[in-house]
């Protein structure tokens, strides 16, 4: 078996999904991203507190039991989200013949977003999205290889002004097998990138393992769990809390205000197969600002 740590591409290399081929790191740095370097002590109020709304959800590619696009859409605007992870979409294959997320992202008013394939599926792509209401300044896409288990995964990552957002859908199967592998890898991506990072570093998604598994055990690790441990599948008679978010350990610390299940005025159970998760989060801007940036 090869390594998961093998395969380091440099930045902006990047293969054609075509190909069947996955970059295990590509990087891309958007136009004109503010410095902070020259950012100027009146330039914002130091002590102004962050609060947003962050949602994850495995959206089973927009079509459980039919296009439930306007329905999830609808959902987001109701909840207040800032910040939205989305795993299981489509990109422009064969099943839905358009770009999904950035559908999605338009629908919510114009929203910065970031696609990672997982693997080229139907002529297309199939993988995990990151949305956010406010411009991004960076985006990653990181690729975690098969290993012993059924499918690659990946991992999809943006930066605005607050935060690092990132959202994963690890592999299936026995219990602390392929997910697991998927962790160590994607711990060991985060702590070379963005330990002392001076941001809040978040991250969402469906790891397909309940709590007290080793995949979750590798997970708490390097990363605090901010949503309640519920029952997030399936959505008939959920048994399974496999969607969960978290922050990094060894970067800005943020509190949890809100947890609750979102309920709202919607039929959560037709929009997909899993439930959505949402976590309100509130952290000190000024400590975000004394501390550096890391280089990448």
């Amino acid at each position: 078996m090869r390594s998961l740590f093998s395969r380091i591409i440099p930045l902006g290399l990047a293969l054609f999904f075509l190909t069947g081929c996955v970059d295990l790191y590509t990087v891309t740095l958007l136009d004109n991203p503010p410095s902070y370097a020259d950012a100027k002590p009146h330039s914002r109020k130091t002590t102004e507190t962050v609060e947003l709304t962050l949602v994850s959800y495995n959206v089973a590619a927009l079509s459980h039991g039919g296009d439930r696009t306007d329905g999830i859409v609808a959902f987001l605007k109701e909840v207040g989200a800032d910040l939205v992870g989305l795993n299981e979409l489509d990109s422009c294959n064969a099943r839905h013949n358009v770009f999904q997320l950035e559908v999605l992202a338009d629908r919510m008013g114009g929203w910065g977003c970031h696609f990672a394939s997982a693997f080229p599926f139907a002529g297309g792509g199939y993988g995990n999205g990151v949305m956010s209401c406010k411009p991004l300044l960076r985006t990653w896409t990181v690729a975690l290889e098969r290993g012993s288990g059924h499918e690659p995964r990946s991992i999809s990552v943006l930066e605005t002004e607050d935060v690092v957002f990132a959202s994963t859908h690890l592999d299936f199967g026995p219990p602390g097998e392929p997910s697991y592998e998927q962790a160590v890898a994607l711990n060991a991506w985060f702590k070379e990138h963005f330990a002392g990072y001076g941001k809040p570093v978040i991250l969402c998604g469906d790891f397909n393992t309940d709590p007290g598994t080793a995949t979750q055990d590798e997970m708490q690790r390097c990363w605090v769990r901010l949503s309640e441990p519920v029952l997030t599948w399936p959505t008939v008679e959920p048994t399974m809390c496999l969607d969960y978010v978290y922050y990094l350990k060894t970067a800005v610390p943020v509190e949890a205000t809100e947890t609750a299940r979102p309920q709202g005025s919607f039929d959560l159970d037709a929009l997909s197969d899993h439930y959505p998760v949402r976590v309100r989060i509130r952290f000190d801007r000024k400590r975000a600002l004394k501390m550096p940036p890391s280089s990448l």
